[in-house]
């Protein structure tokens, strides 16, 4: 039976890119320098494998552990986030903000041409599970992206009716800890929701 410690991380701070699918966003400066920081922490040595989504900002925020351990990083497409590459660009940040809102709150419905917030957790939730189930006692390093742990994690506390509210107590590179298939310590700051 597993007995995996899997820490899931938030990629770093993206830079917006109007021209590119957002799929395709890579670090800013600023997200560079604070995956090095995060990762530099002791806490973070005795990962056994490093896992990424298929999308380059959540493998450049895994370099600087998988360069400062001589590991592999292994990238998988079911960890993507919420597809949104169909969508319209949101010009600001509240546009963002309301349909993101939209879309996990209203989990079966498609906003902007993303894909539904149930999809995207029913894709997320199965490939967590097929990792926690293929390995035993090992501690599990998977960064990904902020919508799709969320609701990850919400679901997983049967708090998926405050998903949105969750996901504005946290940014980039936080991350929260699943052991034994139990939650150990929350994505989200604000033990209420």
């Amino acid at each position: 039976m597993p007995n995996n410690t899997l820490i899931l991380v938030r990629h770093a701070e993206t830079r917006v890119d109007d021209k590119n699918k957002i799929s395709k966003w890579i670090l800013t400066e600023k997200g560079r320098k604070d995956a090095i920081k995060l990762f530099s922490s002791d806490f973070f040595d005795d990962v056994d494998i490093i896992i990424t989504s298929d999308e380059e900002k959540a493998y450049q925020t895994a370099r600087p552990l998988s360069e400062r351990l001589h590991k592999e990083i292994i990238r998988e497409k079911d960890l993507n986030e919420i597809l949104r590459d169909f969508g319209k660009y949101l010009k600001t940040k509240a546009e963002y903000l309301n349909t993101m809102k939209l879309c996990i709150e209203n989990r079966d419905q498609s906003y902007n041409k993303w894909e539904s917030a149930n999809h995207a957790l029913n894709r997320f939730s199965k490939k967590i599970q097929e990792i926690d189930s293929k390995y035993s006692n090992m501690k599990i390093l998977i960064v990904a992206h902020g919508g799709v742990i969320n609701l990850y994690f919400a679901e997983k506390l049967g708090r998926l009716d405050k998903v949105f509210q969750r996901t504005s107590t946290n940014t980039f590179c936080d991350f929260g800890i699943i052991q034994n298939k139990k939650v150990i310590k929350d994505i989200a700051i604000n033990d209420n929701l």
